[in-house]
C-alpha cells in the first residue's frame, strides 16, 4: 500500500508541474503576442502598413484569440485599400468581442469602400446601438445614405453628429451636400460656410460652396470659392473642373 499511496502522490505532483508549465507556456504566448502588437501599432502611427500587417501577423500567430491584433490588422489593411481582407479580420474581432461597437464600426467602414452600402449601414446600425454616442457611426452613415438616395435619412444623421459635436466641421459640409442634393441650395450654402467658419482651411468646403453658388447663379462668388479651395489644395483643380461641368449638365446656367 505505501507503494500506491506514493505512486499517487508522485502522479499529482506531475500533475502540477504539467499545470504549471502549461501556464507558464500560455503567459509566454501572450507576452509574445502582446509585443508583437505593440510593435505593429508604432509601424502602423508612422504609416508603414505592411510591417504592422507583418507584426499583427506575428501576434496572432502566438494568440489566436487576440482581439486588437484582428482589429488593428485590419485598419492596416483598409488603409492600404485592401477592404476585402480588412472585412475577414473585422469579422474576426465582431466574433471575439460582440460588443464592441468599434469593430462594428470599422467593418461598417471597410464594407462601405468595398461597395456593400447595405452592409456597411447594418454596421453602423449596430455600431450605434452598442455606443449611440459614436459620432463618427452617424456621418458616415449619412453619407451611406446620401449615396443610396436616402436623403431625409441622411440629413437626420448628420443632424445628430452635428447634436452630439455641434464644432464637427465635416458633419455641416456633408450636410450641405445632402440638402444639395435635394435642390435646397440656401441650406446648403449655409451649411458650407459654417463649416469653413469652423476650420478656414477646409479646402472641400470651398469647392461645394462653389458649386452651390454657381447653381445659384452666383458665379463671381463661386470663382471665388473655387480660387480659395485651389489655393488651400492645388490637387482639386481636375476635381473642380469636373464638379463644374457636371453642375452646367444638371442645373444648366442659372
Amino acid at each position: 500500500m505505501a507503494k500506491k499511496s506514493f505512486f499517487i502522490v508522485l502522479s499529482w505532483s506531475l500533475l502540477l508541474m504539467v499545470c504549471a508549465d502549461e501556464a507558464a507556456a500560455q503567459s509566454s504566448r501572450e507576452t509574445s503576442a502582446t509585443s508583437y502588437r505593440l510593435r505593429g501599432d508604432q509601424w502602423q502611427t508612422k504609416g508603414e502598413f505592411d510591417r504592422a500587417i507583418e507584426d499583427y501577423s506575428l501576434a496572432l500567430a502566438f494568440n489566436l484569440n487576440d482581439f486588437d491584433a484582428y482589429n488593428n490588422r485590419g485598419i492596416a489593411r483598409y488603409s492600404k485599400g485592401e477592404f476585402e481582407t480588412a472585412i475577414s479580420d473585422f469579422n474576426r474581432a465582431v466574433a471575439l468581442k460582440p460588443q464592441t461597437a468599434s469593430a462594428f464600426y470599422n467593418r461598417g467602414l471597410a464594407r462601405k469602400a468595398a461597395g456593400d452600402p447595405n452592409g456597411a449601414i447594418a454596421d453602423f446600425d449596430q455600431a450605434l446601438k452598442l455606443k449611440p454616442e459614436l459620432i463618427q457611426a452617424y456621418n458616415n452613415r449619412g453619407n451611406v445614405r446620401r449615396g443610396l438616395g436616402d436623403l431625409a435619412g441622411a440629413i437626420s444623421d448628420f443632424d445628430q453628429a452635428i447634436k452630439l459635436n455641434p464644432r464637427l466641421a465635416e458633419a455641416y459640409n456633408n450636410r450641405g451636400n445632402a440638402r444639395l442634393a435635394d435642390a435646397n441650395i440656401e441650406a446648403a450654402i449655409s451649411d458650407y460656410s459654417r463649416a469653413i467658419r469652423l476650420n478656414p482651411d477646409y479646402a472641400v468646403a470651398y469647392l461645394n460652396r462653389g458649386l452651390a453658388r454657381q447653381m445659384r447663379g452666383d458665379q463671381p462668388n463661386a470663382e471665388s470659392d473655387f480660387d480659395q479651395s485651389l489655393k488651400l489644395n492645388p490637387a482639386l483643380r481636375q476635381l473642380i473642373e469636373q464638379q463644374v461641368e457636371e453642375a452646367k449638365f444638371k442645373f444648366g446656367n442659372r
